[in-house]
């Protein structure tokens, strides 16, 4: 009897093993020993968010010297993420960090990373001045944060707190010496932000030996060079950033050109639909796959850079936008785009092109971005309008810049042209000639309202008008207008660089707006050359020509000034485009009369410039 009530002991024993067993649905164990994940079935053995931090002593088997205080806390949704710090002694420990995620009273699952710490000595042997002074040396810059007054109150609004200051200061706590002792030593902590050269680090001061053990940038993401195979741009060189142990590289990287700042994230969405940020990941800073990504990320540098460098701008918002793209979006899907409400870039793999990520459609969708934020076109009722076809345009004629700029090996006026599979085709869109029967996207029209204009409003073809018109400005032409019986145009070319410069004031400082057709683009192109260049600029001429050229408007003339009956007594400037015809005009009181003519001045009356007073002719 006495054995079968052993037996039945220790079959009940191993029911609990089992059943305690089940309830972990899964766990993971870091190379220290430590559980690093764990999942639970709640509905067998429920751990309750009460008693949260002995769940984790228990799971982790923490010793008595071990700790984990709460850092924050994160509510998503039905779940409430706590996150905690490891400290060892009352000493924060570097890299020791745990969190559990609980839904409804129950945690459902845990994670982190608990350090195995052993037990370094916790008695300094240096003091916080001597720790400072290591740093300092060792930093040895110029010029420090705190002592830049620009700096040092910035810092104060950043961090809304008028006593705060770049002045360092040592902390002490825990953290693994892995270039000399490789053990976890008791170090001070040591920020400082230089000015001259920029630095910006955390400096690890062995507590003990006075050794300098670590140093931690905190510029963000910590670029690193590359290079990366492009589909259809070769090997280039580009950024991204380390993360991980062992270390890998990703499509990540904080960029600054010509002082303007902004992060840049390439991501994968492996041909799903939904926006996940999955890294593109390589072992090596030398990418030597080609991939769409690779395309992606170094084609969004040289936008950037365009932007920065050629238009002073910060990104597409003007304020270090960061510049998120997503690339293998859906399966064989067939177009790229800019989303207005996420604020993000789109690629697709496509099925009748090849992945559409080339230059120039990069950059035409940032440009999309651009365009929200400064002249805001395709504000209408439906995108089907002549504001979208300009918002379209705009997008072409930057892609065209960017490409010009970037990469001038590329054909400048064709759009879309690396992504055909079909050899029939040169382009999606030529700028150059928009009828072209090369175009993959069809014919388009060249002129206002003529042929190959949608009547229903589609804004890809429609936009040719204007994209075309930025090729006559910067290049010139002659001939009879398309479309328009006899007429015969003449544009003299001021070249991409003055072109864009005429465009990009017009969309930019409000002379184009949400509404405006394209009647109204052409006034505020005059007007931006006019603001530019000067009245009777060459400039300003090549663009009223260049409109008069695809059907939009009169060609530009010269019409003579009538200046007469006039008693001059403050300075005073006559402009005209044509001659100027002066009759009865006297100049006195000492005033300049400046007569701005290109033309002949033509004086048909009593015309007297008086003692002490003065004629300039321009």
């Amino acid at each position: 009897m006495k054995k079968n009530i052993i037996w039945i002991i220790v079959l009940l024993l191993c029911q609990t093993i089992l059943f305690a067993q089940k309830e972990i649905m899964q766990s993971d164990t870091a190379k220290n020993g430590f559980v690093k994940f764990q999942r639970f079935d709640t509905s067998i053995n429920p751990k309750l968010t009460a008693d949260e931090k002995n769940i984790l002593r228990q799971t982790l088997k923490m010793a008595g010297n071990d700790s984990l205080r709460l850092k924050r806390t994160v509510t998503d949704r039905n779940y409430i993420h706590n996150v905690f710090q490891q400290y060892y002694k009352g000493y924060q420990v570097v890299g020791g960090t745990y969190a559990t995620h609980a839904k409804n009273g129950k945690i459902e699952s845990i994670n982190g990373f608990f350090q195995k710490v052993g037990n370094p000595d916790i008695k300094p042997a240096i003091d916080e001045q001597t720790a400072l002074n290591k740093a300092l040396a060792w930093i040895n810059a110029k010029k420090y944060g705190w002592e830049d007054s620009f700096t040092e109150n910035l810092y104060k609004e950043q961090m809304r707190d008028s006593s705060a200051t770049l002045k360092p200061k040592g902390e002490l706590l825990i953290i693994l010496d892995d270039s000399i002792t490789h053990a976890y030593r008791l170090a001070y902590k040591i920020h400082i932000y230089a000015v001259t050269p920029l630095v910006d680090k955390n400096v690890y001061i062995d507590a003990i030996s006075g050794n300098i053990i670590g140093t931690e940038n905190l510029i963000q993401d910590a670029n690193t060079s590359g290079t990366a195979a492009t589909l259809y741009s070769g090997t280039q060189n580009v950024t991204m950033d380390s993360y991980s142990s062992p270390i890998k590289y990703r499509l990540q990287e904080t960029r600054t050109t010509n002082g303007k700042t902004a992060q840049i994230q390439t991501y994968n969405m492996q041909n799903g639909e939904n926006y996940t940020d999955v890294d593109f990941s390589n072992s090596s800073t030398n990418w030597t796959t080609a991939n769409a990504g690779l395309d992606v990320h170094w084609g969004t540098e040289k936008v950037f850079d365009y932007w920065s460098t050629v238009r002073n701008r910060n990104s597409f918002d003007n304020n270090g936008a960061t510049i998120k793209n997503y690339v293998h979006y859906s399966t064989g899907y067939d177009n790229a785009f800019w989303s207005g409400t996420l604020h993000v870039m789109t690629y697709g793999d496509g099925t009748q092109f090849n992945p559409l990520v080339a230059l120039d459609i990069i950059a035409h969708e940032i440009g999309h971005g651009i365009c929200q934020y400064t002249a805001n076109l395709n504000n209408g009722a439906s995108s089907y309008n002549e504001q979208s076809a300009l918002n379209e345009g705009l997008s072409d004629i930057w892609a065209a810049c960017v490409k010009y700029w970037a990469a001038p090996n590329k054909p400048t006026w064709l759009m879309g042209g690396e992504i055909l599979r079909n050899s029939s085709y040169n382009c999606i869109r030529d700028m150059q000639n928009p009828k072209s029967t090369s175009a993959a996207e069809g014919q388009h029209p060249n002129t206002y309202k003529g042929t190959y204009w949608s009547s229903a409003g589609e804004p890809h073809y429609n936009s040719t008008v204007l994209s075309h018109w930025f090729y006559l400005l910067s290049q010139g032409g002659s001939g009879p207008i398309d479309d328009k019986g006899v007429n015969v145009y003449n544009v003299t070319g001021i070249g991409i660089d003055k072109a864009a410069n005429i465009v990009w004031d017009a969309e930019s400082t409000g002379k184009l707006l949400s509404q405006s057709q394209y009647a109204d683009a052409r006034t505020a192109m005059i007007s931006a050359a006019t603001d530019l260049y000067g009245n009777c600029s060459t400039e300003t001429i090549s663009v009223t020509n260049a409109w008069y050229a695809v059907g939009v408007g009169s060609q530009f003339t010269s019409t003579s000034v009538n200046f007469t009956n006039q008693i001059v007594t403050t300075n005073t400037t006559v402009t005209s485009c044509g001659d100027i015809n002066v009759q009865n005009v006297t100049v006195t009181n000492g005033a300049l009369l400046k007569l701005d003519v290109p033309g002949d001045i033509v004086i048909n009356g009593p015309f007297e410039v008086q003692a002490g007073s003065s004629l300039q002719v321009k």
